[in-house]
């Protein structure tokens, strides 16, 4: 019997002894730094990901690395989360996890700890709770990134905390995810995507601007078109298709609507996508849809637009310019009247006007409302005028059609016009119809050239234009056209000049100074796709000296050569100017400029080798120098010497008008004269400072100097050169080639 007590005591020690030793294992693989795994865990949080969780808003103060030392591999544990909370001075505020100090804290009870410490401490919510998506994961400039279905986020957690197609709530500042909240039961969309192909098994999808393949069984196989896919646990439950649809051109777009030509102004939610459907299918941009000349397909969904389709190429058939009034793109009026019998569309309503009846903008928006008005001739060969409130016409006659719209600032005025016809308005305006024949059709390719390329950028859709009517883009309609113009276009019809491939802005000015420039008379960032902008010598002796020195363009300026524009009183000219009193009027030109492109403006203050953000303190403008041209001579950056300090300035543009706003008078070189000019003729100029403070300026040419001479031009066609000759001249590797070739 005592034996058989003994067994029994025996086995109740044996077993008293497993249970502590279980339990002493327990606790060990729940101590510091044996249980973390570098990955997303409901089980533990890892110190490293505290860290970055604590690395934003009020937290920031506090050196974590100092407080929880060099052991960013181990598990939160409760004496950490104490620690935690006293060097943030809230552990008498908050619940604390208690049991034993070195037993690892799970994720759900570090968040309630967490949310309190930021109930407490950010105040500004600078930390906030999302939900997404992953789609997928990869490492940018050195940081991790997490493509989800709400954007592009930053995370300092390595990538094996994280799955694709896996939804996560987390901790967000910004774009930056700081630290795992937990997996997300909630269901994810992925919007507005485009279902590529779909077999039994699998889904391939367009979205956001990558394509996707996700393993996923299905009983029915949808064709391609746009859908929302939704997602839950990593599998795609659901896929709503949309066929929902509106076919037209596109004629305009901002922020907030689109405007489908026949249809009106209809809301959308943001960022568009756009899928080409024709060729290879790809996911594209607002920017490849070619404003009034693409014929599209407008998903919608409710009352929005929720994706734009391409199904064919555009066809370049019409052209859609904004007149400017007085150099502004608002009127507080619009009169019309069409020189034939004309239809008159405002909204759903359409209506008649007899030739010459004159139309009032107000007598149809007196309503109010988002509506275009639209006035287009019965005959194409109508003629349409602006005019004043008596009928008096105040403009040349416009083929095409006219567009008015209402905007907060007052009407704009579009013509929508066939593409050549443009062209007959444009390259009288731009050159003078007497020019030879040949300098007219070269004129005429250039033209064609920078028109596609402002065509396919379309800078004015929320006005409903591609471009405008004024020296900004090209003069138009200005200069009534003429039957040598209009041969000229008619003789090149379609041709444009491509450079590798792609349309090139063909760049034209007036006259030279004996050579023209390259791309860094406005220091672009990347000069390789303007490479065809190369240094061309007019002059029948080009000049053996170096053009970038001081010595060598001052020796240059002061000679006169015999060239293609050398009889052109521009081609050298000579200015007094006086900075002395100017220094208002000069930091006002400094100040908007650098609105325009901080890179060209470089403020410096004594004492100081870094850029400043303002002019203040800098004190009266004491000296202007030179201090950079480029190969071709002209000044590429000026210095302007202050009494604290000093500022460069760079770009052609911002150079001329700088010393412009200094101009006395301009002396050219047919002895005449000209004063209160606000703008230099040309960056190609000496500047010479004199012992009282005034400049003497000595250049030549007049323009920007980049591309084709247009009096240079003149004086190659004069000599027998044909305009391919005069193009590739200027225009270094280019070829002539048709623009229906070009497909956008």
């Amino acid at each position: 019997m005592r034996a058989k007590r003994k067994k029994i005591y025996l086995i109740i020690l044996l077993a008293l002894l497993a249970v502590i030793l279980v339990f002493l294992f327990l606790i060990k693989i729940q101590s510091n730094g044996i249980a973390y795994e570098e990955k997303y865990s409901a089980d533990w949080v890892g110190l490293a990901e505290v860290s970055a969780e604590l690395s934003s808003g009020a937290f920031l103060e506090i050196d974590w690395k100092e407080v929880l030392g060099e052991k960013k591999d181990n598990c939160l544990t409760r004496a950490d989360v104490r620690l935690i909370a006293e060097n943030l001075g809230v552990s008498e505020y908050i619940e604390l996890p208690g049991f034993w100090k070195r037993h690892v804290v799970t994720r759900a009870e570090w968040n309630t700890v967490f949310r309190q410490m930021l109930d407490y401490l950010d105040m500004n919510e600078v930390v906030s709770e999302e939900t997404f998506l992953v789609l997928d994961l990869m490492e940018a400039d050195g940081r991790n990134v997490l493509v989800t279905n709400k954007g592009d986020y930053f995370t300092a957690l390595s990538i094996p905390f994280f799955e694709k197609w896996q939804s996560y709530r987390i901790y967000a500042s910004g774009d930056t995810c700081l630290g795992i909240v937990s997996f997300s039961e909630e269901e994810e969309e992925v919007k507005d995507a485009y279902l590529k192909q779909m077999t039994a098994d699998s889904v391939t999808f367009l979205y956001q601007g990558a394509q996707y393949q996700i393993q996923a069984a299905s009983q029915s196989v949808l064709e391609p078109g746009v859908c929302d896919f939704v997602f839950l646990n990593r599998e795609i439950t659901t896929i709503r298709e949309k066929r929902d649809a509106i076919n037209g051109d596109l004629l305009s777009y901002d922020e907030e609507f689109i405007e489908i030509e026949g249809y009106g102004k209809v809301s959308h939610d943001g960022k568009i996508p756009v899928y080409r459907t024709y060729g290879e299918v790809a996911e594209k941009s607002i920017s490849d849809v070619v404003l009034g000349n693409m014929e599209l397909t407008y998903i919608t969904g409710g009352e929005n637009v929720c994706a734009i389709l391409l199904k064919q190429p555009a066809n370049i058939a019409d052209i859609r310019v904004l007149l400017l009034s007085d150099g502004g793109k608002f009127r507080d009026e619009v009169y019309l009247k069409c020189s034939t019998d004309s239809s008159v569309r405002f909204g759903e309503s359409v209506s008649d006007a007899a030739a010459m009846q004159l139309l009032s903008a107000s007598a149809y928006f007196g309503g109010g409302g988002s509506e275009t008005l639209v006035l287009e001739p019965k005959d194409p060969g109508a003629q349409i005028y602006l005019c004043d409130g008596d009928g008096n016409s105040v403009s040349n006659g416009y083929a095409g059609t006219m567009e008015v719209r209402k905007m907060p600032d007052g009407y704009t005025v579009v013509n929508e016009v066939p593409f050549e016809q443009y062209l007959y308005a444009v390259v009288p305006s731009e050159m003078p119809s007497t020019f030879a024949p040949e300098a007219l059709k070269a004129q005429a390719v250039c033209a064609r050239s920078y028109a596609y390329g402002q065509l396919m950028a379309a800078d004015l859709a929320a006005y409903g234009a591609h471009i405008d009517d004024s020296t900004s883009y090209q003069v138009y309609n200005k200069v009534a056209r003429t039957q040598s113009t209009t041969d000229a276009v008619d003789a090149t019809c379609g041709q444009v000049l491509t450079y590798q491939g792609n349309v090139v802005s063909a760049y034209y000015f007036s006259t030279s100074m004996g050579y023209t420039g390259t791309a860094d008379i406005w220091n672009v960032d990347d000069p390789a796709p303007m490479a065809y902008l190369q240094q061309a010598c007019l002059n029948e002796n080009p000049f053996d000296g170096d053009l970038s020195t001081e010595d060598g363009f001052a020796a240059y300026i002061a000679t006169t050569q015999n060239g293609y524009d050398s009889d052109i009183k521009f081609y050298r000219w000579s200015a007094t100017a006086d900075f002395r009193d100017k220094t208002v009027s000069i930091n006002e030109i400094i100040e908007a400029r650098r609105l325009v492109s901080e890179k060209n403006i470089q403020i410096v203050k004594q004492g100081s080798e870094e850029p400043q953000e303002s002019l203040e303190g800098l004190g009266a403008v004491t000296g202007i120098s030179v201090q950079q041209r480029n190969s071709s001579g002209a000044v590429i950056t000026l210095c302007l010497q202050y009494e604290h300090g000093s500022v460069l300035v760079k770009t052609e543009y911002n150079i001329r008008k700088i010393l412009g706003v200094c101009l006395n008078k301009i002396t050219f070189a047919d002895g005449t004269e000209k004063e209160g000019d606000t703008m230099l003729p040309s960056a190609y100029t000496t500047v010479e400072q004199q012992a009282d403070g005034t400049l003497i300026l000595r250049g030549g040419g007049y323009g920007h100097g980049l591309g084709m001479s247009q009096n240079g031009a003149n004086g190659m066609g004069k000599s027998g050169k044909s305009y391919t000759d005069i193009l590739n001249y200027f225009y270094r590797d280019i070829v002539i080639e048709e623009m229906g070739n070009i497909l956008p």
